[in-house]
């Protein structure tokens, strides 16, 4: 801008800005965004883990529930339980039990809570010694037995108890002799039917005998089909 004043000609300079009226904020922060996001990020990963948490506590809540035998019903010796483990440990250990899986179409397994209660006299293959024990036995639920629910997931079968339809191994209450040494029980798998649900006989039944060896261990030693006494 050029001015006149007393001895001549004077210049000043002024922004092409100054007066236009226009006025400039300070700059925002191209990060302004980044709290809200993370803020949302925290708040969701709270609410996941805090379902999953939740999800595993119910879960295991269940599975003790499901472990626990039930109270009306009798529970097994601690001979007896012994004899169901090494039943089951013969079954797991020859793979029959993925045969008779294969066999039902099936995928998974259980042993069934409840005993298969027997009549001696009704069927062949117990002595006396053994039919006298077992007369009289009431169904037992074999999740009395201490740490069976534990075992029987050690066999890569599924929990006792569960809901789901599943293929069960019915197991039977051993019959003992006098000296402590052997033992016969029933055996029977079942699986569901695959319109209903309800379990079926889809092997044996069968009688297993057992001996305890010397080292207080039982064996199974034989598994004959079950035939009737008449």
């Amino acid at each position: 801008m050029v001015a006149a004043g007393r001895g001549g000609t004077a210049m000043t300079d002024q922004s092409q800005d100054q007066g236009s009226g226009e006025r400039r904020g300070p700059r925002r922060s191209p990060f302004r965004h980044l709290m809200p996001i993370a803020l949302g990020l925290g708040v969701g990963s709270a609410l996941y883990f805090g379902f999953m948490y939740w999800s595993h506590q119910q879960s295991q809540r269940q599975a003790l529930t499901a472990a626990q035998g039930d109270p009306a019903m009798a529970k097994p010796t601690a001979e007896e339980c012994a004899i169901a483990r090494a039943a089951l440990t013969a079954i797991h250990a020859t793979r029959t039990d993925k045969t008779w899986l294969t066999g039902a179409g099936a995928d998974e397994m259980t042993l069934a809570t409840d005993s298969k209660v027997i009549n001696p006299a009704d069927v062949a293959g117990y002595t006396d010694e053994e039919a006298d024990d077992l007369r009289g036995k009431a169904a037992a639920d074999w999740r009395w037995c201490p740490g069976m629910a534990t075992f029987v997931g050690g066999i890569g079968w599924k929990p006792m108890g569960g809901d789901d339809p599943i293929a069960v191994l019915t197991l039977g209450r051993p019959g003992l002799n006098k000296a402590g040494d052997e033992a016969r029980a029933y055996e029977a798998f079942m699986a569901p039917n695959p319109d209903s649900g309800v379990l079926r006989l889809k092997n044996g039944p069968w009688l297993v005998t057992l001996h305890r060896a010397p080292n207080g261990a039982w064996q199974v030693t034989s598994t004959d089909a079950l035939k009737r006494a008449f």
